[in-house]
């Protein structure tokens, strides 16, 4: 039985020897300011999150200093000092001396890890961090401490040497930290031995041992019980070979190989039981979910979903997945397959996975072609080098009725949400529908391109989509009055570009919208979407494109209705849009795009704006980041009482309006024989300082004049590349433009069951701090250019009178016959003329040089800024346990002085 009187005798003494003297403090000092140094380096503030993820990333680095340094002399100095012989024969067993110094060593790392809490002050003072991730990033760093003291605690049991025990330490805690890259060294082996074959499952199984790969969870916000096994039985075991070790004093020279071979096999016994163990809970994963927004515990509607499965239906996910994939998707394979195992767990009987590992031109991967699911050719970098890999990582969702594909998991992609989502569709009797509006956008491929855009795609994975042509009436019921055949149904309408559409075709749409049906409307006055070599070919102000070359008998473009400023669209909700005018917005929370001109519009939860998203509205609610380019603006007019105008996307105070001829230069584009609109790089803006909608909800519960209509301002925010991106998840930021897009569909349809599940993500906490201070930088930013256009504008107006005033003195010269005025006032204009253009060129010169120079002032105030926060983030945490360790140590001294006769003091 374990005395605990005499385990904490142990404890204590050794606990307060550490901190007998400077080296102990001045370690924790070094820990802390290490740590500060990582958690705080420059990708933390491009990054622009109020978090540890710098530090997680590097901690297993820290402890591989730390942890020996604290070791070190926890067995050495005993034999060192001969005192291990009294230890020992103390009325204490071995084992409670061994969990005396083990607690000791942990109260130690305890009270080095406390002091690194200044981290966290510091975070507070930058931002707002998740109090439920800082305590699970936490946890993680004192668990695996804890697991590592023991590792080296053996180190120091192999030597009487403080020194060589710090060494053993680092390189025995190298073995727990270092061991998944130890595949490499033996891939290398047995490339030398001539073998070919794939060690992916011994990767896999290595990294999953390895220390760094254990803490990733705890990084995020959780706490599994999988990686919390994992450090205890590392512990129980290295304490185990610790109790082997301090008990060979007591083996006789005639039972030393005896007992060797007999420890030894305990020994693999015991490791071979943990490895066991943690196989099985790693099948059947638990886990603690700390985060504010539980963002990894399933959520009421996935779980509804799953019981809401009808009794006479099989559903069957098929999961073919590559067993080797690129170490960046390592983490999105696993989250995949931990998924299925839960679904499959509470799917009940109605529910068969099946997870298929597919190998590269095996039969399994010609079945997943087949049934829609594809690999992705990925380029990642190993050891050095660049390499490119076909990885399956999709599944097929299929009932007796339906089937929907998820082609491929991309690091960006929801998995929760995509699985659910699957399931709820094949699970329905029956989808609603989705009309995608025929345009000159060639959205849906029944227009003519072929090719559906990325919208469609997704759309089909939950609806039913359907082309609608708007040469016909598009209700149903109008459709069939006017030649008897009925236009197909459908409970949304999608309708992209309607600009280009002509009089008759709107006339149609006008019909449909007035009906008060839901639509989803988006234009865009610049839609840089459709920009190509010679430019913007189509926008609201440029004409519509010719059916063949009229230079050689093609038919003339046909006549937009309205001229492309859809005022009867407008008339009808009520709301004023320019159709050449974009709005700006200076304000840029994201340092990584800083390069970007203001024209490309973020809207996020992180800016100086409260309102950029409608925390009312289902639609934008839970949205964080969404980034629009070049895009419109809407008014809301004095409308009647019964209507209801509903913003839901707008920018911050940090913008203003650009009209078409100030950011759009005209040309002929000889690639579309039409003309083509040029976006001007550094356009004249002057901010208004006020809030611009973007995207708003008009509503009519009206009987004579219903009305059901989201109209958004900017076509390129839905463009095929956020679709992608979300996929493959490369940025470090989350755009939220298509969550925007389905959940307007979504709310339009009246079907809100993925609303929350699609708009779940962690909750953006940026630096505040940091962004209060760049915003003031912007803002003088802003007046400098403005000031720069002014005094340029001044003295061109300047010198435009001083050459007005030359040519006047010349007409004005009664002395010259008309002939000779004539002539030099032909050649007075072309010179002066010459000169004003020289004259506009520098002053342009100088205003972008005073420009460009403001700007670089700008960063190198903000890497002031910066490097102000760093240098406060590093001197802090050593202040705090150099204070402690003056304190104690003066406190030391002046008992051990008040200890002394006053006759021997000096």
């Amino acid at each position: 039985m374990v005395r605990g009187n005499v385990v904490f005798a142990v404890a204590r003494r050794n606990f307060r020897s550490y901190f007998s003297g400077i080296l102990g403090y001045l370690f924790i000092i070094v820990f802390c300011v290490a740590g500060s140094v990582f958690a705080f380096s420059p990708r933390f503030f491009t990054a622009n999150q109020a978090n540890l993820d710098q530090l997680s990333q590097q901690f297993h680095i820290l402890l591989l200093f730390l942890v020996p340094a604290i070791t070190m002399t926890t067995w050495s100095d005993e034999r060192k000092l001969g005192t291990d012989e009294l230890l020992f024969t103390l009325p204490a067993s071995e084992f409670e001396i061994l969990l005396g110094k083990y607690l000791a060593v942990l109260g130690v790392y305890t009270v080095a890890i406390l002091f690194s809490l200044v981290n966290v002050f510091i975070l507070y003072t930058l931002g707002e961090p998740d109090q439920g991730l800082i305590v699970s990033s936490y946890v993680g760093y004192w668990i695996s401490g804890a697991a590592l003291l023991s590792v080296g605690m053996l180190a120091s049991a192999l030597t009487n040497s403080s020194t060589v025990a710090f060494v053993l330490g680092v390189v025995f805690c190298c073995v727990p930290v270092f061991i998944g890259s130890a595949v490499d060294a033996i891939e290398w082996c047995s490339r030398m031995l001539g073998y070919e074959g794939s060690l992916y499952t011994v990767r896999t199984a290595l990294q999953s041992l390895s220390l760094p790969q254990q803490m990733q969870d705890f990084s995020i916000g959780v706490v599994p019980f999988s990686s919390v096994c994992y450090f205890s039985f590392l512990t129980a075991f290295m304490l185990y070979l610790n109790m082997v070790v301090i008990s060979r004093r007591r083996w006789s020279a005639g039972q030393k190989t005896n007992m060797e071979f007999q420890f030894a096999v305990r020994s693999v016994s015991l490791l071979v039981t943990f490895v066991s163990l943690l196989v099985i809970f790693n099948l059947f994963p638990a886990r603690a979910d700390l985060t504010s927004e539980n963002l990894f515990t399933l959520t009421p509607a996935t779980k509804a979903t799953l019981d809401e499965i009808p009794s006479d239906q099989q559903i069957t996910i098929q999961a073919f997945v590559s067993p080797e994939v690129p170490r960046e998707y390592s983490e999105t394979r696993r989250q995949l397959l931990g998924l299925l195992r839960t679904f499959d767990l509470q799917g009940g009987g109605q529910l068969d996975v099946r997870i298929v590992d597919v190998e590269p031109f095996s039969e399994e991967a010609e079945e997943a072609r087949a049934l829609g699911v594809s690999p992705v050719r990925i380029q990642y970098e190993q050891d050095g080098k660049f390499e490119e890999a076909e990885v399956f990582l999709g599944a097929v969702v299929q009932s007796i009725t339906d089937n929907v594909e998820i082609p491929f998991f991309g690091k960006g992609l929801p998995i929760e949400y995509e699985l659910t989502r699957s399931l709820r569709t094949v699970s329905q009797k029956e989808r609603l529908t989705v009309g995608v509006l025929q345009t000159d956008a060639n959205v849906i491929g029944d227009a003519g391109s072929g090719r559906d855009w990325e919208i469609v795609r997704e759309l089909r994975k939950q609806y039913q989509v359907i082309s609608v042509n708007p040469s016909r009436p598009i209700l149903a019921e109008k459709s069939a009055e006017s030649d008897g055949e009925a236009a197909e149904p459908f409970d949304v309408l999608l309708a992209i570009m309607p600009s280009a559409l002509t009089q008759p075709q709107m006339d149609n749409l006008l019909a449909y919208v007035r009906a008060g049906k839901p639509a989803l409307i988006f234009d865009d006055p610049c839609p840089i979407n459709f920009q190509g070599q010679g430019g913007i070919s189509m926008a609201p102000r440029l004409a519509k494109p010719s059916q063949g070359n009229p230079m050689f008998g093609g038919a003339p473009p046909e006549q937009k209705a309205d001229n492309g400023e859809l005022r009867s669209l407008m008339n009808l909700l009520d709301i004023s849009w320019d159709n050449g005018q974009i709005v700006y917005d200076r304000m840029n929370p994201h340092g990584q795009f800083a390069s970007l001109p203001p024209e490309y519009v973020f809207i996020s939860r992180s800016g100086n704006s409260k309102n950029a998203f409608n925390e009312e509205s289902p639609v934008t609610r839970d949205l964080h980041d969404i980034v629009a380019l070049y895009t419109g603006t809407m008014v809301d007019r004095d409308r009647k009482s019964d209507q209801e105008f509903v913003s839901l996307l707008q920018t911050s105070g940090e913008s203003g309006l650009l009209k078409w001829e100030d950011y759009i230069t005209s040309s002929f584009s000889p690639f579309t024989m039409s003309q083509t609109a040029v976006p001007k790089p550094n356009p004249r803006r002057a901010d208004d300082q006020y809030a611009h909608i973007i995207a708003a909800h008009i509503t009519s519960k009206s009987k004579e004049e219903p009305l059901n209509v989201i109209f958004c301002s900017d076509i390129d925010m839905i463009s095929d590349w956020f679709f992608f991106e979300r996929n493959r998840g490369n940025l470090d930021i989350a755009f939220d433009n298509v969550t925007f897009v389905l959940n307007a569909v979504d709310q339009l349809a009246g079907d809100d069951a993925f609303i929350s599940l699609r708009s779940r993500r962690e909750t953006l906490r940026t630096l505040r701090y940091v962004e209060q201070q760049t915003r003031d930088l912007r803002k003088k930013l802003a007046t400098e250019e403005k000031e720069a256009e002014e005094m340029k504008d001044s003295r061109l107006d300047a010198a435009r009178e001083e050459l007005q005033a030359k040519i006047d003195e010349v007409r004005d010269n009664d002395e010259l016959d008309e002939n000779s005025k004539q002539v030099q006032l032909r050649q007075k204009t072309e010179e002066l003329n010459r000169k004003l253009e020289l004259d506009e060129q520098e002053l342009e010169r100088e205003k972008n040089a005073r420009i460009r120079k403001a700007g670089l002032e700008m960063k190198r105030q903000i890497r002031r800024v910066e490097n102000g926060v760093r240098l406060f983030a590093y001197s802090v945490p050593a202040l705090l346990p150099m204070c402690f360790g003056l304190l104690f140590l003066g406190m030391r001294n002046l008992a051990e002085q008040q200890t002394i006769s006053p006759n021997r003091r000096r």
